[in-house]
């Protein structure tokens, strides 16, 4: 159990601790970022908005250049540092609208508690399946209930679970990749491997590194040749699943699609896209 719980916090950190590679590796993921600046356009603008897990201010940034007041919060800090420096290249008026905070988003800070509450709360691009107990869910739906204001929305993605690609062998690399680090310039092999448990729904992803120049494209254990790995934990969310656990914490959905621009959810759907209000 003390592994397990060592993984969990590994898989919760490590993807984060290096915000420029994050950057770089989703600079192409553009369809959630245009997702959520439509649902603000659509409160109003400006629109109040709370951002649960906004990282590097992939989202955040363009809903502040939309003309929106966003409240970020997150728990690491090099992506909230990332997050500043984005931050400083807009103008003062688009900076006078964050707010960032750092924080554990299932116990949101008390200081939070005075204000006026959010019509459009967002956890986007993966965030909740670092949410990886019960407990952890009713924490957070606790706190979203306690801050969204009435008839307010909450929208989040998760992935659809893939049960081939969470049953593959756990002793083999996927996704050869060749890139570029983008601050050192070294050029990488990314490769991953992924070992699920079934019984708490957690996939376990270490994302591979390894120098090209090294043998086969992969670093040797031990090797000094400056290969690394990055654990990465989610939980796997399934869809009635995830339906059930919003409405018995109180809320309603009110759109479960298959992807970011509408597609309805079926079995070839790779996310899930929720827009849920408190009953």
């Amino acid at each position: 159990m003390e592994l397990y719980e060592q993984l969990l916090r590994a898989g919760s950190r490590e993807h984060y601790l290096d915000p420029l590679l994050y950057d770089h590796e989703y600079r192409r993921r553009r369809r959630d970022i245009n997702y959520y600046r439509r649902l603000a356009r659509q409160i109003g603008t400006p629109a109040r908005v709370l951002e649960l897990g906004c990282g590097s201010g992939r989202v955040l940034v363009p809903l502040l250049r939309d003309g929106h007041e966003v409240v970020g919060v997150d728990l690491s800090l090099p992506m909230l540092r990332r997050c500043k420096e984005r931050i400083a290249r807009l103008g003062p008026a688009r900076r006078a609208r964050a707010h960032l905070i750092h924080a554990d988003f299932r116990d949101l800070p008390l200081s939070m508690e005075g204000k006026a509450r959010f019509p459009l709360i967002i956890c986007p691009f993966n965030a909740l399946m670092h949410l990886y107990t019960h407990q952890d869910l009713e924490r957070f739906l606790g706190g979203v209930r306690a801050r969204l204001a009435p008839q307010g929305l909450l929208a989040l993605d998760v992935l659809m679970p893939d049960l081939s690609w969470l049953g593959r062998d756990p002793a083999r690399r996927y996704g050869r990749t060749r890139l570029r680090h983008p601050l050192s310039g070294e050029r990488l092999i990314y490769s991953y491997s992924v070992s699920y448990d079934p019984v708490t729904q957690v996939a376990f992803m270490r994302l591979h590194y390894d120098p090209e120049d090294a043998p086969g494209g992969e670093a040797e254990q031990g090797s000094g040749r400056g290969g690394w790995v990055v654990h990465l934990a989610h939980r796997q969310f399934f869809p009635q699943e995830l339906r059930a656990l919003l409405h018995y914490h109180g809320f309603y959905v009110e759109r479960h699609d298959g992807g970011f621009d509408g597609e309805p959810l079926s079995d070839a759907s790779t996310e899930q896209v929720i827009c849920a209000r408190v009953c």
